[in-house]
């Protein structure tokens, strides 16, 4: 992780650094990194509607309270290629092998910082494990 910077520091640096730097940087992520630990479940019972997930960064039940409401995305790669949704040109013939389920941070889950959220569809067996986005929107500030 990157050190962020006080406005102090920012004004010190000269303008060649600040061009230097923008031109090498990648562009911003608006997304957080997460994980999808398991389903909501007792010993006997498993939901598949709830899906518990770890967010990057997130170590207790205080911090979960940013990340409540913002949408998650599941991104897998399928076998075969489907034409792409486009809002601005509806007559485009892209397609891709890339799908999204989308969902939505509800709650907290526990102290630790994990998380329950809600899938549009329920996430497949195989996503056990894998990563989520977790986007930085909508914003409740």
């Amino acid at each position: 992780f990157h050190r962020r910077r006080s406005g102090a520091e920012l004004k010190a640096m000269s303008a060649e650094d600040v061009k230097k730097k923008s031109g090498d940087a990648k562009p911003a992520r608006l997304y957080v990194k997460g994980s999808f630990v398991t389903f909501r479940r007792s010993n006997a019972n498993q939901r598949n509607r709830c899906a518990i997930l770890q967010i990057e960064g997130v170590k207790c039940r205080e911090d979960v309270d940013f990340y409540l409401g913002k949408r998650v995305a599941y991104i897998y790669k399928a076998k075969r290629a489907r034409g792409k949704h486009s809002r601005i040109n509806k007559d485009s013939k892209q397609t891709s092998r890339f799908r999204v389920i989308w969902g939505k941070v509800q709650r907290a889950h526990g102290n630790s910082g994990l998380v329950r959220s809600a899938f549009a569809n329920n996430l497949p067996p195989r996503a056990l494990g894998g990563s989520v986005r977790v986007m930085l929107y909508p914003s409740r500030i």
